[in-house]
């Protein structure tokens, strides 16, 4: 496990919001490591851009349409059932995509896909309920607005955790920084009302590219049978969180209170994958 820590950027973070400083994981194990055992394509989707247990099944979000699909993982191949949420269910341009990136299974039993936040048409909550099939698609507009208020910057949500009062959003960052776990107070049925209640930006580390470092970001998060929060990131060379590039390399990692660490994700022959895995 490779280490990685926050960054103390008191100066440019808003009034009681400071960051705190942690540091390199104490804990490395060379035997720890992940490595993709199975390969299975999954047909009539272009994305995997948030995934949630439920159950035996797992929910997918595409972030390029308004629909999510629900996958058997025991199936070969892997069987699929669509469920619409508007009225063109099809793929959409860059500009027009709600942008689904992060989903999570709630307290309730209920499942929230969120999208990322990063443009206007981005702000959505899904709320599903699994046992009827129900679904609401509503605007989430408040919890974005504070959540890049408390970053000082666009936000590009791509994980998310539910609290017992709200959520922990994984906003990932780019080069430049603000990678930061943002942790918000709101009543998801009716997400008007939002507080932030703390905001931690981490430095996950570099992946060496083909020409320099490039650093790793956060792409999914969910938390473990332990109670810390595992998350996934990926070095894709890019000048800004929004705009596609080169995928040089992707972990997965641990976030604790005074440690953060990572391994690297390898292929089935052992070398470093290059995929971007987001769910």
């Amino acid at each position: 496990l490779l280490g990685c820590a926050s960054t103390d950027e008191r100066a440019t973070t808003p009034p009681g919001l400071e960051t705190r400083p942690l540091t390199l994981a104490s804990i490395r194990s060379p035997s720890a490591y992940a490595q993709i055992t199975s390969i299975r394509p999954v047909s009539r989707t272009r994305a995997g851009s948030g995934l949630v247990q439920y159950g035996k099944r797992l929910l997918l979000a595409q972030d390029d349409a308004y629909m999510l699909v629900w996958l058997d993982p025991s199936t070969t191949p892997v069987r699929t059932q669509f469920v619409a949420l508007a009225g063109d269910p099809g793929p959409l341009p860059k500009a027009k995509k709600p942008d689904f990136e992060a989903a999570t299974l709630l307290p309730d039993g209920r499942l929230l896909v969120m999208g990322s936040g990063s443009a206007p048409t981005r702000r959505s909550f899904v709320l599903l309920d699994p046992q009827t099939g129900k679904f609401v698609l509503a605007d989430a507009g408040p919890v974005y607005d504070a959540g890049a208020q408390a970053l000082g910057g666009k936000l590009n949500i791509e994980g998310v955790i539910p609290e017992r009062d709200g959520l922990i959003l994984f906003n990932r960052g780019s080069s430049a920084g603000d990678n930061a776990v943002i942790g918000v107070a709101l009543r998801v049925d009716a997400p008007t009302t939002v507080e932030v209640k703390g905001l931690t930006r981490w430095h996950l580390g570099e992946v060496q590219g083909f020409s320099h470092p490039v650093a790793l970001a956060f792409t999914d998060a969910t938390r473990g049978p332990d109670g810390q929060l595992w998350y996934l990131a990926a070095a894709e060379d890019t000048p800004d969180a929004i705009s596609d590039g080169q995928v040089v390399g992707a972990v997965i990692g641990v976030l604790g209170a005074e440690s953060g660490s990572w391994t690297p994700i390898l292929e089935p022959d052992g070398t470093p994958s290059v995929r971007k895995f987001e769910g």
